[in-house]
């Protein structure tokens, strides 16, 4: 899994250099959380990048109710 670099970052956010902004079109653009690296940016992987909207993994358990 490669992870996505800041010079990456910048040229996938439309050229946002600040980590929050970053972060802020990731999770608007992408619906992804991203979580931050030491510098502030965010951390993805390109994996995560490519992947389509119907194709985010669950990560907590569906819980079913009784009706």
């Amino acid at each position: 899994m490669a992870i996505v670099t800041n010079d990456q970052l910048v040229e996938l956010t439309g050229g946002l250099r600040q980590g929050a902004a970053q972060k802020r079109w990731i999770k608007k653009a992408l619906g992804i959380d991203a979580p931050r690296k030491a510098d502030g940016h965010p951390m993805l992987t390109w994996e995560q990048v490519n992947r389509g909207p119907g194709e985010q993994r669950r990560t907590a358990p569906k819980w079913k109710t009784a009706a």
